[in-house]
């Protein structure tokens, strides 16, 4: 009886006292070396302006719906931007030929997808496979064609593949880790063989459905409301104790209308991460302390913010009427219009009015903060309305019957509406900048905010629209813009999926891509990149605006978060981050609960054999 007593004891005891993680049983997962040891458990949540658009890795192209799939699905190669450099991902280690024309990728054994199936090199070609298809458009393609031929890609053996190139393609390794994540055979090849894979893994795709390899996988999607994802049990990386990873049990994506709102949702603790908008800067550092959070300065920001005119030359399947009015397509494809716009953009009084001084001014598609990259001598189009006006009236774009809005020399009026996402503060005060500039040359334009699903749409598939004004994420490397750079891109912003460079200069950088491609050292590839950034200068297809620095606060509760100036800015490395512990209770603290919990569980075990002897 008493040794039945403390056994029952013993195991009551130890709900109350041992840790909610297990070690992991297996012995073939990765170990992850040189992090802080976690506890397993708890969430971190952060802010998201507007609903994912899809949960496709392949066909995604927006951030709202990137941020979260980044969790979920993997790729063969992962970028480490703290080391700064190429880590391995689902391939263990990969090697080249001698003439860089052959590349072996030796696939980790042991992953397993979110559902228990092992991920072997049928799901890498079944990937490679879906992308090529002429009939999905997604944005991985432009950076798997050199000289516009695909990649062969072949099976070795089951962990074992082989990618054999047409020609020399300098980036490869960067090229694979930007544009392909991984997708499941066994769950999408049904949808696929029946032309159903665009729509496979939209955003009513049950959890259960939705298989990745990622840290995470979807627990629930709440319209309007955040997206839930919990840790994926089968995930292939433990820590040095042999504790499975991740450590979160969940990380939530709260969707928030707008800037202001994600202001007070974060001073409130509703989330746990913020991007600081710089004119408010301030406000947050005066609270930090109090707040127990830490302001991150990450540095200037690597993408870009600008304006553009729709310039597609196509026409509605539907309707087979024009994207574009042929009279409003003359002035969207004049150079020297377009020029007259950029003149048109105060920069300084952005900066100054909207980001407090915490900006730079920019003049083409590459940030200054990527370094070699970027070409500080290319033509720079600022601020002088009489410039613009001295542009417009050349190509004879004037106010014919004195009511202060020009018209073209066929009399039309040149009115346009700019749209913009509904719910960013910065960029709707920017446009409204930009709209009094434009109005005082006498160009009649008028800023619409849209919800951000609604702008990616006009944007990308219906073009139902005349100029928008958005931003780019970018990166520390200018071939993850590959499908805006050229032509042929999905998201060439002003015409994408050209059959055709529209136009001279499109053509020229075209063949400058293709060069940078075949240029196997990074100093030649540079050298490219300058004269792509010349020639965008030149042709302004899109009047570039200001960037901001980034400034992220972060609750102080989470260990392993180390927040880096490339997206995800937060969640990079997911599967380390956790919730540290609470501060230790006084010694008299502790005995006193190991007191209670005793008599606790002392009364539970008499009641119990007092039950069972009645």
């Amino acid at each position: 009886m008493i040794h039945r007593i403390f056994v029952l004891f013993t195991l009551t005891l130890s709900i109350f006292i041992l840790p909610a993680g297990v070690p992991a049983q297996e012995n073939e997962i990765q170990t992850v070396t040189g992090i802080e040891i976690g506890k397993p458990g708890g969430r971190i949540v952060i802010p998201s302006l507007g609903d994912p658009k899809s949960f496709n890795p392949l066909t995604s192209n927006e951030t709202s719906s990137t941020d979260v799939i980044d969790n979920i699905f993997k790729g063969l190669i992962e970028y480490d931007p703290i080391r700064q450099e190429l880590v391995p991902e689902l391939a263990e280690t990969w090697e080249h030929s001698d003439d860089f024309l052959t590349w072996t990728f030796h696939l980790r054994k042991e992953v397993k997808w979110n559902d228990g199936t092992p991920f072997t090199a049928d799901d890498v070609l079944f990937t490679f496979e879906v992308i090529y298809d002429d009939d999905i458009i997604n944005p991985a393609k432009d950076f798997l064609k050199v000289q516009g031929e695909k990649f062969e890609i072949s099976k070795v053996d089951d962990h074992t593949v082989q990618i054999t190139l047409p020609h020399l393609y300098g980036p490869l390794e960067r090229a694979i880790m930007t544009s392909v994540d991984i997708i499941p055979k066994h769950k999408l090849q049904n949808a696929y063989e029946e032309g159903r894979f665009a729509e496979s893994l939209g955003i009513d795709t049950p959890p259960e459905e939705l298989v990745g390899t990622g840290p995470f996988k979807l627990k629930q999607y709440l319209s309007g409301e955040r997206v839930i994802l919990e840790r994926n049990p089968n995930y292939w990386k433990q820590d040095e104790q042999g504790q499975r990873l991740p450590y979160l049990n969940e990380v939530v994506f709260e969707n928030v209308p707008d800037l202001d709102a994600m202001d007070v949702a974060f001073e409130a603790g509703k989330t746990d991460a913020h991007g600081i908008q710089p004119s408010k800067y301030k406000r947050f550092k005066d609270k930090e302390e109090s707040g127990n959070f830490t302001i991150h300065d990450l540095g200037i920001a690597l993408g870009d913010a600008h304006l553009w005119f729709n310039q597609n030359t196509g026409s509605n399947p539907d309707t087979e009427e024009p994207y574009v009015k042929p009279h409003e397509l003359k002035w969207y494809t004049n150079p020297a219009f377009r020029k007259a716009v950029s003149h048109c953009i105060n920069r300084d009084a952005i900066i100054k009015s909207i980001y407090r001084g915490r900006a730079e001014p920019i003049y083409g598609p590459l940030s200054p903060a990527m370094g070699k990259w970027y070409n500080p001598d290319i033509p720079k189009f600022e601020f002088d309305t009489e410039a613009a006006k001295s542009l417009l009236n050349e190509i004879e774009y004037i106010d014919r019957d004195g009511d202060g809005v020009r018209e073209d020399p066929e009399g039309n009026k040149i009115s346009f509406s700019i749209i913009t996402n509904r719910g960013n503060n910065i960029r709707e005060d920017t446009g409204l900048i930009i709209e009094q500039s434009l109005k005082e040359v006498g160009l009649d334009a008028n800023l619409q905010t849209v919800d951000f699903n609604t702008l990616v749409t006009a944007i990308a598939d219906s073009f139902d629209y005349q100029a928008c004004l958005l931003g780019l994420t970018g990166s520390d490397n200018p071939l993850s813009g590959l499908n805006v750079y050229r032509s042929s891109g999905r998201t060439h912003q002003w015409f994408p999926n050209q059959e055709s460079p529209a136009t001279e200069w499109e053509g020229q950088v075209d063949q400058l891509i293709e060069d940078f491609l075949a240029t196997p050292d990074e100093e030649g590839q540079v050298e490219v990149w300058h004269e792509i950034q010349r020639l965008y200068g030149e042709n302004q297809p899109m009047a570039w605006t200001v960037n901001p620095k980034i400034y992220l606060a972060v609750r102080n509760k989470f260990g392993n978060l180390r927040p880096t100036i490339i997206r995800p800015r937060v969640l990079w490395n997911a599967e380390e981050i956790f919730v540290k512990e609470t501060p230790e209770a006084p010694a008299e603290t502790k005995s006193l609960s190991l007191i209670l919990v005793a008599v606790v569980a002392a009364a539970a075990i008499f009641f119990f054999l007092g039950t069972r002897k009645r």
